[in-house]
């Protein structure tokens, strides 16, 4: 009743789920995502900034199933929600460093040549910019360890393990993006 008062009702969806949405479109040019029994299938799942037990239910099953199967599970978030106790691994970052996290593990991916160069000469433009950004020494490892909390070691482990899954002989890894990561300036 309250927010029907304010007219809350009245809001497209909501403006964080928006903002979201925004972002990927002007990414992917359409609303991409795997869908949720693709996450049964990863070797290596990610859960950036949501608390998919708690929230994504209709996720949960899928993700249990794949750790049945040998995947880990890797929960990035601030707080220790309940995803994050079930987690293999819990990278408790430090708020509004999720972009710089993501830098640093695209500064390891490549640095060490683990990116898949046949999608991106196929599937992307502007990478070369891209590339250039991503490599300069604040996004190393080492600089991002200290806006973010987290080790520069599990930094460099967790881009080799994202860029490795699927190479291993297990299934490939599986982000669920959530507010942290795409809440950020041009984290879309």
């Amino acid at each position: 009743r309250f927010f029907h008062r304010l007219g809350a009702w009245q809001v497209d969806r909501t403006i964080g789920s928006t903002a979201g949405e925004a972002a990927i479109l002007s990414v992917y040019g359409a609303k991409l995502g795997p869908a949720p029994q693709d996450f049964a299938r990863a070797g290596l799942i990610l859960v950036w900034g949501g608390n998919v037990h708690g929230n994504n239910v209709h996720l949960w099953p899928f993700i249990e199933e794949a750790r049945r199967n040998g995947a880990r599970l890797v929960v990035i978030d601030p707080y220790r929600t309940r995803t994050a106790a079930l987690a293999d691994e819990h990278l408790a970052i430090n708020l509004g460093t999720d972009a710089a996290l993501a830098l640093g593990m695209m500064h390891v991916i490549l640095r060490e040549g683990l990116e898949d160069a046949e999608y991106i000469a196929r599937c992307t433009t502007g990478f070369a910019e891209l590339k250039a950004q991503v490599l300069k020494e604040e996004n190393a490892p080492e600089a991002v360890a200290l806006a973010t909390g987290i080790a520069a070691e599990t930094i460099v482990r967790l881009a080799r393990a994202s860029a490795n899954a699927g190479r291993d002989g297990r299934g490939p890894a599986a982000i669920r993006l959530n507010y942290g990561i795409q809440r950020s300036q041009y984290c879309g």
